[in-house]
C-alpha cells in the first residue's frame, strides 16, 4: 500500500468560531460546512486552492464514531503532533496580514531548496508551518 499524500487533518476545538476565523481570515482559506451539515452546528471543512478539504474542524465535545475505541482527550496545542505544514503562495502578503493582525510568528529560509517558511499558531495552539517555495 503506497501512501499517496496527506488527505486532511482534524482539529477538535473548544472554540470552533475562532478556529474557523483563523483559517478563513488569517490564512484566507475557503471554509465551508461539512457535506450534509447545518452551517454553524457541525464545525467546518477548510479547503486549499485546489479545492481539497485539508483541515476538518470539529467541536471538542462532539461525539465521533472512533471515540469508543480511541477516546479523545482535549488539550492545548498539538499533543504528539508538533505542527501542520501547508504549501502556500504569497509570502510577502501573508507576512503583512499577520503583522496587521498583530499575530506572533517566526520565519525561516532554507536556501538549499529555496524555501521560505512562516510559523504561526492557530487559536488552539497548533503550530502551522506555512511553506512558500521559490518566493
Amino acid at each position: 500500500m503506497p501512501v499517496l499524500g496527506l488527505d486532511h487533518v482534524n482539529l477538535r476545538t473548544a472554540d470552533v468560531d475562532r478556529t474557523i476565523s483563523f483559517f478563513r481570515d488569517v490564512l484566507r482559506m475557503d471554509v465551508r460546512p461539512p457535506p450534509g451539515a447545518v452551517p454553524g452546528q457541525a464545525g467546518a471543512w477548510v479547503y486549499d486552492s485546489n479545492d481539497l478539504a485539508v483541515v476538518h474542524i470539529g467541536r471538542a465535545e462532539a461525539s465521533y464514531p472512533t471515540d469508543r475505541k480511541f477516546p479523545f482527550k482535549p488539550s492545548h496545542g498539538g499533543g504528539a503532533v508538533h505542527h501542520l505544514a501547508l504549501s502556500c503562495s504569497g509570502f510577502r502578503e501573508t507576512k503583512e496580514q499577520l503583522e496587521a493582525l498583530q499575530l506572533d510568528y517566526s520565519e525561516s529560509y532554507v536556501p538549499q531548496v529555496s524555501l521560505r517558511q512562516i510559523f504561526v499558531s492557530e487559536p488552539n495552539g497548533v503550530l502551522l508551518e506555512l511553506n512558500f517555495r521559490g518566493e
